[in-house]
């Protein structure tokens, strides 16, 4: 086979054979066999690169391409930053369309049976054009262009189309870009080179795994939650960083798939006739910051944020006021209460005096906002929700169908997920200015601190929008929603105020954090087993700063029908994770009067007192970490790869790094009272009892391995005993950022030996 893909194609028939084996060997199947036909089957073919193009060129700065016989290759002083897959195109293009559908609107389903819009594409590749022919070649100080022909049988047959390739590198940083042209295409697939062994980070909020091996990730906008829908994007973001110092992000919001399922290669694919990616290299850390730099980096998070808890609760007034008044009793440190249904309704008499009472007590109250106005009156709403609707559509201000008429979207709901609604045109200025000072008018009128800014992913691909494409505009709005919202609270004049966005996509920068809605309440990969993995993958991928609701937020059933409750628990744990990290933010779930709450029991009550109490003795070490990763881009909550990136990321993929210094390893099982540490060499001190553990250096991978293993060297193992009501904490002694957070414990008196308090629950 090595010796057929050399062969140039001299003819139709050689071309066909040669592509026929490629195929099969980078596919492992032939296209053609089966129905339908998506953009996994834009493979990678023949290469063939004219005699006086190949070889290496100057960029200047120590980087080089290359692009001969064996295939695409970009370098920076030695260092690989690029590489195609061997003796193959680096590149292939498509024809074919996209089938968009909302997932569950069928008549069994119900409006109210949905916690939100899921929108699903279905791709169809009719015809698949994967061999290359490259015949010009132009070069100039920064950027080299290569031009030619891609094909399916002959590179001037009916299935060909020109190319252009352009790789440039970037004057101020010296970053490179790589970007493909196919006039005519309605796919473009990158076929990018992937050792054995190598594994993947990023993608945005994947809750699923830490280390991306395998699987295939739309980059599509749903909402930040862990749904049901097997492959789904949670808060997708087109981007990779792989373990081999090397990585690349997508610009442009338009559908893209990220595929690693295929051996040997990383496939990413966008349906429009160019791609261009911006292409990362360095350490893990350099990485990192090379891509938030570009993406743009997170808002500040107020002080007031981080310095205490956010309580979901939500009923009625007195229900607010009680909880609030029976945290404060117990000594939890309570910054703000979050009542997603609340403000100027029917549901709250006496708003305005509940928000003053609280405001004495300085606890702040922040409710939820989405981009959509429901189309029948509720409980859950403003009462002036219909007149803006109204108003809306009167002056054009909806997003329309092809006829004009507004599009039904799903609306979110507190109550019951979502009800229909229409949506507000974000591409149209003058609807944003109105929209803006609704909100505006809202947050000042009803004294809000801020918002759960749900919402952000109703636009149906195929609606008409006052400006651009809804189908690339789809990805774009949570950036849109994001920069509306912020702008609200400026009006406002609450500069100061917390938004958590509940979608997120690169560029939606102005939010403060990315809720983690929609979870699962237990302990599985829906439920707290997302919330880490989720988190990492979207620090790696710019989303800095991420709060994953206490208790979760959708109750699970079994297969009877009957609803699992919250237990102590998983609360208690769940509040420790979050206490090691940007916010401590809770949810009141989706059945607030079955949920168990984290103040309606003594026991209940006690434990997350505590909890609160050690996020706010660690205030000063999180607005640290909170501000690198604004100022620097690298996320409050990060793997231990940025690190350490010689050591085994399979080993360490279960713990992480709060900040620079403190170390933490959470329990994310039922019933588990102790934790496997793998700790990199050096002294380290539990944060919480002082207990130091002497780690050596670590155990290298045999030389037999050394070829294709992702990792250099294995850490030590330490078995550490994990209470319930205290989290896994470690920092490297000498460590003065480490040792200040444990002076701040110690005095707020939080300091404890090997057991924890009698008052914390166990199970």
């Amino acid at each position: 086979m090595r010796r057929a893909t050399r062969v140039l194609v001299s003819g139709v028939a050689t071309a066909l054979a040669c592509a026929v084996v490629l195929v099969a060997a980078f596919a492992g199947r032939l296209p053609g066999l089966h129905g339908d036909r998506d953009a996994s089957d834009l493979v990678p073919g023949l290469l063939q690169v004219q005699p006086g193009l190949r070889g290496a060129v100057s960029l200047g700065n120590g980087v080089y391409v290359q692009f001969g016989l064996g295939g695409l290759l970009v370098t920076r002083q030695s260092a690989t930053v690029w590489r195609g897959v061997d003796q193959a195109s680096p590149f292939t293009a498509g024809l074919g369309h996209l089938a968009w559908s909302d997932a569950g609107t069928s008549e069994s389903s119900g409006w109210e049976a949905h916690d939100g819009p899921h929108w699903q594409v279905r791709e169809q590749v009719d015809r698949t054009l994967g061999n290359l022919q490259v015949t010009g070649r132009t070069l100039s100080d920064r950027n080299v262009v290569y031009t030619g022909r891609i094909f399916h049988d002959q590179p001037r047959g009916a299935d060909s189309l020109p190319f252009r390739l352009t790789i440039t590198r970037r004057e101020p940083d010296s970053r490179i870009v790589m970007d493909v042209q196919v006039p005519g295409a309605d796919a473009v697939a990158m076929h990018a080179y992937r050792r054995p062994g190598w594994s993947m980070r990023g993608a945005g909020v994947q809750g699923d795994q830490v280390l991306l091996r395998d699987g295939r990730y739309p980059i599509l906008v749903r909402g930040t939650g862990v749904h049901d829908t097997a492959g789904a994007s949670l808060g997708p973001v087109p981007m990779l960083l792989s373990s081999a110092s090397n990585g690349f992000a997508v610009d442009g919001t338009g559908y893209t798939t990220l595929d690693l399922r295929h051996q040997g290669r990383v496939d990413t694919t966008v349906w429009q006739p160019e791609l261009s990616v911006r292409l990362y290299d360095g350490t893990p850390v350099q990485m990192v910051s090379q891509h938030s730099s570009d993406a743009g980096r997170l808002h500040p998070l107020p002080v007031w944020a981080t310095s205490g808890a956010v309580v979901g609760v939500r009923g009625s007034t007195q229900r607010v006021l009680d909880a609030a008044v029976q945290l404060l009793d117990a000594n939890a440190v309570l910054a703000a209460v979050l009542v997603q249904d609340g403000g100027e309704r029917p549901r709250y008499p006496g708003w305005h005096a509940l928000v003053d009472r609280l405001s004495a007590k300085d606890v702040r109250v922040l409710t939820s906002v989405s981009p959509s106005l429901a189309l029948r009156a509720r409980a859950s709403r403003p009462t002036d929700e219909q007149q803006l609707l109204a108003t809306a559509r009167d002056r054009g201000f909806l997003v329309t169908d092809a006829s004009g008429r507004s599009v039904q979207v799903r609306t979110p709901d507190p109550d019951v997920g979502s009800v229909p609604g229409a949506l507000i045109d974000l591409t149209n200025p003058a609807a944003v200015t109105w929209y803006t000072t609704v909100l505006a008018d809202r947050m000042r009128d009803e004294r809000l601190s801020g918002w759960q800014v749900l919402g952000g992913a109703e636009l149906p691909p195929n609606a008409r929008l006052a400006e651009g494409s809804a189908a690339t505009e789809h990805n774009a709005w949570p950036a849109r929603w994001a920069a509306m919202t912020r702008q609200a609270c400026v009006d406002a004049g609450r500069p100061d105020c917390l938004l958590l966005q509940d979608t997120a996509s690169e560029r939606a920068t102005d939010v403060g954090a990315f809720g983690l809605g929609q979870l699962a309440t237990d302990w599985s990969q829906r439920g707290l087993g997302a919330v880490l993995p989720a988190t990492l993958n979207a620090g790696v991928a710019g989303l800095t700063v991420v709060a994953a609701p206490v208790g979760g937020t959708s109750t699970v059933t079994s297969w009877s029908g009957r609803a699992q409750e919250r237990t102590d628990e998983l609360l208690a744990r769940w509040a420790e994770l979050a206490s090691m990290g940007s916010l401590l933010v809770t949810s009141d779930g989706d059945r607030p009067d079955a949920n168990k709450q984290v103040w309606d029991s003594p026991a209940r009550l006690a434990a997350f007192a505590h909890t609160s109490r050690v996020f706010a003795a660690l205030a000063q070490y999180r607005r640290s970490a909170v501000r690198q990763a604004v100022v620097d881009g690298l996320p409050v909550v990060r793997p231990l790869w940025l690190e350490d990136p010689e050591l085994s990321q399979d080993r360490t993929a279960e713990q992480f790094m709060f900040g620079d210094s403190l170390l933490v390893v959470p329990v994310l099982k039922a019933g588990q009272r102790a934790v496997q540490a793998s700790l990199p060499p050096g002294t380290w001190v539990d944060l919480f009892t002082g207990e130091r553990h002497v780690v050596g250096p670590p155990s290298a991978v045999p030389s037999a391995q050394a070829s294709t293993a992702t990792d250099l060297a294995t850490p030590q193992e330490v078995t550490l005993a994990a209470p319930v009501g205290r989290a896994v904490v470690l920092y490297r002694e000498g460590d003065d950022d480490g040792a200040a957070a444990r002076r701040a414990l110690a005095g707020a008196d939080l300091l404890v030996p090997t057991s924890p308090p009698a008052s914390v629950p166990q199970p």
